[in-house]
């Protein structure tokens, strides 16, 4: 099964005042609700908000300004906004893309990066700060050798299975630092309940402008 996730963790957090004053913490403070839906229906809108215990769940394309280091100052702004709001809290960005076997996690203690890593196509891109305990707890199960200075996994369960690099656990390691973070592997998400917004009126209108313009339009002639 293939996955696309663009998703944000904040623990401990809750969302008291409701989505929107959230949101009007992050400096948007006319957003436009799309509907409520579960996580399974995120995506409708530009960004989706819900919580389950003591964590607040966000998925919205702009986690990815947690791994570009680009100029997008929508996403640089949204990330500033996010960290300035929450300076006290464990933050994490994960991010899943199969088509093109993207992954990615970054992970924050108190403003402070400690783990980010990611990567495509088989290969790791970034690799910075010591592993978390759910990655450790994870490759515990897998035996380690190194060859050609390279670490390689294999599975004891399964002895004609290949050995395994890095790479081919970065979905997995996604699904469990979701784990650490709610109690529920990210694929178990889907019934927590949420709200779809625009994060502005002009933000609603100019998709509207875009999906218009992209409609295949025929001409019948009598």
């Amino acid at each position: 099964m293939g996955w696309k996730t663009n998703t944000i963790l904040i623990r401990p957090a809750d969302l008291d005042g409701g989505p929107e004053k959230l949101l009007a913490a992050f400096g948007h403070d006319r957003p436009r609700k799309v509907s409520e839906t579960p996580f399974s229906g995120a995506g409708t809108g530009s960004i989706w908000i819900g919580a389950i215990a003591d964590c607040v769940i966000l998925y919205t394309p702009l986690a990815s300004g947690f791994f570009d280091d680009g100029d997008n100052r929508e996403v640089n702004d949204f990330k500033a906004a996010l960290l300035r709001h929450f300076p006290q809290n464990d933050i994490a960005a994960l991010a899943l893309h199969s088509v093109v076997g993207a992954w990615g996690f970054a992970v924050y203690q108190r403003g402070t990066l400690i783990r980010h890593q990611h990567g495509y196509d088989d290969i790791v891109q970034r690799d910075e700060g010591p592993r978390l305990p759910a990655e450790e707890t994870y490759l515990a199960r897998f035996e380690r050798q190194e060859v050609g200075g390279e670490i390689r996994y294999r599975d004891p369960r399964h002895p004609e299975w290949s050995d395994m690099r890095d790479p081919d656990f970065g979905e997995r390691l996604v699904f469990e630092i979701c784990r650490s973070f709610t109690g529920f592997t990210l694929d178990q998400l889907d019934d927590v309940k949420g709200v779809n917004f625009w994060l502005s009126e002009e933000e609603e209108q100019e998709y509207s402008r875009r999906a218009a313009a992209s409609r295949p339009w025929w001409k019948f002639w009598g």
